[in-house]
């Protein structure tokens, strides 16, 4: 096996870090955001998708537009023309960056709606993708792809390419065009991510159709009706096509073409005795129900592979357990890994597993794909040489910084490693437009590509660490580096958004004078006790550092306004959209000098001592407070929720706005007598603005200081504080708001309010309307394509309601907090926009979480 090691890597060792586990390089981290957000989509998408027979949904492909502009490259023979007019085609495309903005996935295609005049039109496509039909047989027999790679030919396995059609090209370039002699195994995860999915399938269907067996096409997980919802390929059809065309294509993909695919497939030939590897997307499968000793190649010709999505598996099923895990489980590299989590990716599985499995089906090792090599190589090695994860998609995602690879195969020569970073569209096209990609590809070629690399990517020009002349791994360019720092902060913005609670109970507990400041090293600690844990591969205390500098935070951290600064926004939101937050306390501002009897007119104009929604609602627009009826119906519901009244009591009302802040009053000597104050007056059983009325003795709705020298002399605290004192109380009163020789029932209660109070105030608030839809986006996402077979993207206003509910039930049954009656009708306001139907895959991607410190 030594030896072997020596021919996979040409003598120079690779790192081999177990996957997900080792952080340290910012594209290692990168790419553990992309495995958390998988994992996190998967768990929620799994109670959803429903198990058991999956009935295909029927798809019409008549009547499909027709007309574009090179519907002719897709025609036989023109497999070679369209490899060298792709680069052209796209060369004006914006390079990949769906890491740092997660709301691009699938579109990193410039042409839009234009896609199906000016490129390749729905019924040329579709006709194209029919072809699968005659490609691979239905068979059970068929589950299992038995290659044998003759004397003077070869077979180059590539790993995930994720929709980045430049890798693909890039590869081709580098390695030659797919002929009989120069065969290419992609080993699933070609759609997804990036914005060129589609071209990439046409593209190998093309050379597969005119060169019958230059090209093979195993399944993987991307391959799937549920991830291409959620990470980004029906995005990225319905953006070429709209969504009638589209939806048809779609839907074709999902029923016929992607699960007609291969599942695994075993290569003899390259290496000597006779002996065979295995190739499969994801991993070994282990722990399934019912099994007894390592999966077997006669198990895998059982399953039933022709489903859309093999995340529907059903309980205690062998088979559906089996694929799912055999396109979905990683290897690890000890039990306490295996362990660990709740793997949303398939079953973890050790060596021994790994060495089993081998050893059952007559096989030296597996290659797998899957994930990015935590070393940014284009492979890794595990399990001493049984298991090799080759990896594609260079700068994956345009914020991982990693090398592409892919495993050269000849016979008796096992498997050398080459790698990869592919050259930008104007790159590839002038590239392509002057050399000859057609003619098979050799050393001369190899060396040119490996110097336009060095050329473009600036690297060094060094050779040394990299098996095919590049440098190892990729340096970052500054828009990479850029798109990693982006990345970043986003994942812990989503994640202090998905935790606000939790942090603000842990800051509370840190603060004890309730001043609203924790000092930054308590922050740092803080944060990576509550979040650390959720993202252990991704947050440090040097990326804390890093962020708080961007963040522009002080040595004493006001939480409360840090906590606020991260919100969550709708679709038609943009970052300077309204705050409710700083909405509310821009009222409190306006409100601060105001009499009480002004104050409780406008609040209450029927005068029956109760505020109701529709007053509440109608009193904001009054001082201008710019905020969507919905979020004006939530704030309401939030105070209601506070006080545990409905409706509102006029002095509850003037309660909630009167503390309600994003910055606590301040601490000083006279907190402490304040808060006796307020004490007295609760101890009473009288409300803080019944107190002020009670001492306004003339009723001008404002407090003297004399006024306030008789009520502070009525309560037991303070009834013998001196005149000089009570002065220095009203200052500190009147630095609540304004200084002018009278106190403000706003002033008043803000003072004397617990701090406690407005603490709880503050965790209440923390409670925005579309965070339980935000969290819980991919199984609603799932529910809604349910309701949408035809994936027009549209659902009555009735079945999304109905969604909504069901969610709830799933909810409630896990002990999760559920949404109201209220908050329903009012995601159902903001989905729809006032009109009959939603358009859900709209609504659900436009949600997205946003720094509104940047606009305080």
């Amino acid at each position: 096996m030594d030896g072997l090691l020596e021919v996979f890597f040409r003598g120079r060792e690779i790192e081999t870090p177990s996957p997900r586990t080792v952080a340290g390089l910012p594209g290692s981290t990168s790419a553990s955001v992309e495995a958390f957000e998988e994992q996190r989509i998967n768990d929620q998408v799994h109670g959803f998708v429903g198990s058991g027979a999956q009935e295909p949904v029927p798809v019409d492909l008549r009547n499909l537009r027709s007309g574009g502009r090179w519907d002719d490259l897709l025609k036989p023979g023109q497999s070679v023309e369209m490899l060298q007019m792709l680069p052209t085609i796209f060369k004006n495309d914006p390079p990949v960056n769906c890491g740092a903005k997660s709301e691009l996935v699938g579109l990193s295609c410039a042409y839009g709606e234009r896609y199906g005049r000016e490129v390749f039109s729905p019924a040329a496509v579709a006709k194209h993708l029919e072809l699968s039909r005659t490609f691979w047989s239905p068979s059970k027999e068929n589950n299992v792809l038995d290659l044998v790679i003759s004397a003077g030919s070869r077979l180059i396995i590539v790993g995930d390419v994720h929709g980045q059609l430049e890798d693909v090209l890039w590869i081709i370039f580098k390695y030659g065009p797919p002929s009989v002699t120069n065969q290419y195994l992609f080993n699933g995860d070609l759609v997804d991510r990036g914005g060129h999915s589609l071209e990439i399938f046409l593209l190998l269907m093309s050379f597969r159709r005119d060169f019958p067996g230059s090209v093979h096409i195993i399944r993987g997980n991307h391959e799937d009706a549920q991830c291409g919802i959620h990470f980004g390929f029906r995005s990225e059809i319905q953006s070429k096509f709209g969504f009638t065309d589209g939806g048809a294509i779609w839907n074709f993909c999902n029923n016929t073409v992607f699960p007609l695919l291969p599942i695994m497939a075993t290569v003899l030939g390259p290496l000597t005795g006779g002996r065979r590897f295995g190739v499969l997307h994801g991993g070994v499968p282990v722990d399934c129900p019912g099994q007894n000793g390592p999966v077997s190649l006669d198990d895998l010709r059982a399953v039933n592979r022709l489903v859309p999505t093999v995340q529907a598996t059903i309980p205690e099923d062998f088979h559906t357990h089996v694929l799912f895990n055999l396109l979905w489980a990683d290897p690890v590299e000890n039990a306490d890994s295996k362990r660990s989590g709740n793997h949303g990716r398939g079953n973890r599985f050790l060596e021994p597993e790994t060495a089993a499995f081998c050893e059952r089906n007559g096989l030296a090792f597996v290659v797998r794909s899957h994930e990015v090599p935590k070393s940014l190589r284009g492979a890794v090695s595990m399990h001493s040489g049984k298991c090799f994860t080759v990896f594609s998609a260079s700068d994956y995602m345009g914020s991982t910084g990693n090398r592409g690879g892919v495993f050269v195969s000849e016979v008796g020569k096992g498997l050398q490693l080459k790698e990869h970073s592919a050259l930008p569209w104007p790159e590839l096209a002038k590239i392509f437009t002057t050399a000859e990609v057609a003619i098979p590809a050799g050393e001369e070629r190899l060396q040119e590509a490996d110097r336009l690399e060095r050329q473009y990517f600036s690297g060094g020009g060094s050779s040394e660490g990299s098996p095919s002349g590049g440098v190892s791994p990729r340096n970052p360019q500054p828009a990479q580096t850029a798109n990693m720092e982006a990345q970043m902060q986003q994942f812990v913005m989503e994640r202090i958004c998905e935790q606000k609670e939790q942090l603000f109970g842990q800051f509370r507990q840190q603060d004890r004078e309730m001043s609203g400041l924790i000092p930054k090293r308590q922050w740092v600690q803080v944060m990576m006790q509550q979040l650390g844990p959720v993202c252990p591969e991704v947050l440090t205390p040097t990326l804390l550092d890093r962020l708080a500098t961007i963040w522009k935070l002080k040595d004493n951290v006001g939480y409360v306004r840090f906590l606020h600064r991260f919100q969550i926004r709708g679709p038609d939101d943009d970052a300077n959209a309204p705050d409710l937050m700083r909405e509310a306390s821009g009222l409190r501002r306006k409100l601060l000098d105001a009499s009480s009897q002004s104050l409780e007119q406008l609040l209450d104009p029927n005068g029956d001592r109760t505020v109701s929604r529709a007053e509440f609602l109608g009193f904001l627009p009054q001082f201008k407070i710019d905020v969507p009826s919905a979020h004006a119906g939530a704030l309401y519901e939030t105070m209601c929720r506070f006080v545990q009244q409905d409706p509102l009591t006029v002095d509850s009302a003037v309660l909630c706005l009167a503390i309600m802040t994003r910055d606590p009053p301040p601490v000083n000597q006279w907190s402490p007598i304040a808060e006796k104050i307020g004490s007295e007056i609760a101890r009473a059983g009288k409300s803080y603005a019944y107190a002020f009325r009670f001492w306004d003795a003339d009723s001008d709705g404002f407090l003297s200081l004399e006024e306030l020298q008789q009520g502070l002399r009525q309560l037991p605290a303070t009834q013998h504080v001196d005149m000089a004192s009570i002065e220095q109380f009203m200052y500190y009163i009147e630095d609540m708001g304004v200084s002018n020789n009278r106190i403000s029932m706003f002033e008043f209660i803000r003072a004397v309010a617990p701090r406690s109070l407005a603490m709880e105030l503050h965790e209440t608030m923390l409670k925005e309307i579309l965070k339980r839809v935000w969290l819980c986006r991919p199984a609603l996402q799932t529910l809604l394509a349910q309701k949408d077979p035809r994936a027009t993207n549209r659902v009555s206003v009735d079945d999304f309601r109905s969604c909504l509910e069901k969610l709830n039930r799933e909810l409630e049954q896990r002990g999760r907090p559920i949404l109201s009656p209220i908050q329903v009708a009012s995601i159902c306001e903001v989905a729809s926009r006032g009109a009959k139907t939603v358009q859900y895959d709209r609504f659900i991607r436009g949600l997205h979480v946003v720094d509104a410190g940047l606009t305080a």
